[in-house]
């Protein structure tokens, strides 16, 4: 792939993610104003299953079609394509039909035995459907990132958050007069409507853009390989990707049961217990990972980049390093102000964006490790790209594990309660990122200029101390106004040490797929930035 077609990907992607994830606070927003905290605990009490439950479903396939559809067109290997295509089609097919008729038939089983809120139990009916929904615009999703088209599935993200975020107004509005458990199901049916919408879009989308003869019209007739290495390459890549969101899947779905019977036994009631997971998962936990609209578009283009790189007789070890290199310093751009932001405004924030003061703290004691939060989807794409997705999983699981016994440990504590979830799972972050970062040191050495690095620590730096000497030390008492004068401030001194450090030049910009030379035109103006 050339450098082009990567930023063309990564922009498109970025561009797509910020402004669904935008639309995703507003959502968040809207919600939380209609239905509250224990609104919002009751529908994330829900999801972690749905996750779980897609993590079987989709056995990891998304991430095998991205990867060896990359490679299939650089060989030129249009039936290679189509067998993927089928296999995965075929998997997934199956599995979804299984898995929603399963729901259906143990639902009074979850009910009884798995929602730690009988009021769930209607978001749950809800959530039913979109298990189907979802399988399909995986295998869409998995094949455009493999070709590297990413306007598809981006547009597609803009409209499930714009049908969403209708529905929701409507549903949850209405259903909230009944009460809270059928507002919390509304919002479900909101989501179920938006993925409807996504998937057709990328129905058409393929039969416009996607289909083989457009994309392959001259390769030929026979493969390059049987049919038995077509399936061994598949479960090698899906196998470990599907252990590890499997994991994760388990991790995410026991959480809430495991998070509010430890504040059961620090002597706090079922209700508060629900709203306080609620503050944690559904109001904190969305602004701590708002970056990742970055970075993970990024890890989704360095599965297929890196694979491409690694593909055939002639290894490009020189390209894999650059994209690691790439990698940390966006990373590190966007994650070192967040932190600090994150940090120095989490209580003003979470009173602007939720009216809800308290979840300031919980945010606060997870913002500090927010930059290895944001490194851990690039570099577990990276590892997946190398055939390391093995690694990978190992890595998340063993920050899965400690994360819930950290989970138990601490928050049954009562002088803890839901800040020890929030120390939990700061430690956990910590942990699966250092194992990443060894992995990928083990197997492409160390490729990063630390300089660079510095210099965006000190600019970062820099810009605290502006927003504290504008905020004149009462950074958690700002009001709105102040607030987003501070941030915008902040940014705007950040930027520009940046491009004074010459983190950020001219030269570079300018190759941002469209925006770029308008960027660099404003770049030149600075101080060093040539």
């Amino acid at each position: 792939m050339t450098e082009r077609s990567f930023l063309r990907g990564a922009v498109v992607l970025i561009a797509a993610s910020l402004v669904t994830r935008v639309m995703g606070f507003i959502y968040r927003i809207f919600l939380t104003r209609i239905i509250g905290a224990q609104g919002i605990g009751l529908f994330q009490i829900v999801f972690p299953l749905l996750s779980l439950v897609l993590t079987f479903v989709t056995a990891g396939l998304p991430v095998a079609i991205s990867k060896l559809v990359a490679e299939a067109l650089v060989q030129q290997d249009r039936v290679r394509v189509q067998r993927i295509l089928r296999v995965s089609t075929g998997v997934i097919g199956t599995m979804a039909v299984v898995f929603t008729l399963l729901m259906w038939l143990m639902r009074g089983f979850v009910a009884a035995h798995w929602l730690t809120d009988p009021r769930a139990y209607p978001t749950y009916l809800a959530m039913i459907p979109i298990v189907s929904i979802i399988a399909v615009s995986s295998v869409y999703r998995g094949y455009f990132q493999g070709l590297q088209d990413m306007t598809p599935p981006a547009w597609a993200s803009i409209l499930e958050q714009t049908v969403r975020i209708l529905s929701v107004w409507v549903l949850a509005a209405y259903f909230v007069r009944f009460s809270l458990a059928y507002a919390a199901a509304g919002a479900m049916v909101g989501m179920l409507l938006g993925e409807l919408a996504g998937m057709i879009f990328l129905i058409v989308s393929y039969r416009r853009r996607g289909r083989l003869s457009y994309v392959l019209p001259n390769a030929p007739a026979r493969s390059l390989e049987t049919v038995r290495q077509t399936l061994r390459a598949i479960t090698n890549i899906a196998a470990p990707v599907t252990g590890s969101r499997l994991i994760w899947s388990l991790i995410y779905a026991i959480e809430p049961i495991l998070v509010t019977r430890s504040l059961w036994l620090a002597g706090i009631g079922r209700d508060t217990s629900t709203a306080l997971y609620g503050q944690y998962g559904g109001m904190a936990l969305p602004l701590l990972v708002f970056p990742t609209v970055i970075t993970g578009s990024l890890a989704v283009n360095l599965v297929p980049s890196v694979s491409e790189a690694m593909a055939g007789e002639t290894r490009n070890d020189r390209q894999v390093r650059i994209r690691v290199d790439q990698s940390w310093r966006v990373t590190a751009i966007v994650g070192f102000p967040t932190s600090i932001v994150l940090t120095l405004f989490a209580t003003p924030l979470c009173a602007m964006i939720y009216r809800e003061p308290s979840v300031g703290p919980i945010l606060a004691l997870m913002a500090p490790v927010g930059f290895l939060l944001y490194l851990q989807a690039p570099f577990a794409g990276i590892l997946q790209g190398l055939d390391k997705a093995g690694l990978a999983m190992m890595n998340s699981i063993a920050g899965g594990i400690v994360r819930l016994g950290l989970i138990y440990v601490l928050a049954s504590q009562p002088h803890l309660g839901i800040y020890g979830v929030a120390i939990a799972t700061s430690i956990s972050v910590v942990l699966t990122a250092v194992l990443h970062f060894i992995g990928i040191v083990h197997y492409v050495g160390f490729p990063i200029r630390m300089v660079d690095t510095l210099k965006i620590a000190v600019a970062s730096l820099i810009s605290l101390v502006g927003m504290l000497a504008l905020s004149r030390g009462h950074a958690a008492q700002l009001s709105g106004t102040h607030l987003l004068s501070a941030i915008l401030f902040g940014f705007i001194l950040y930027f520009s040490l940046l491009c004074s450090f010459r983190v950020l030049t001219s030269r570079s910009v300018r190759r941002i797929p469209r925006i770029g030379p308008v960027l660099a035109n404003i770049v030149c103006h600075l101080p060093f930035a040539v």
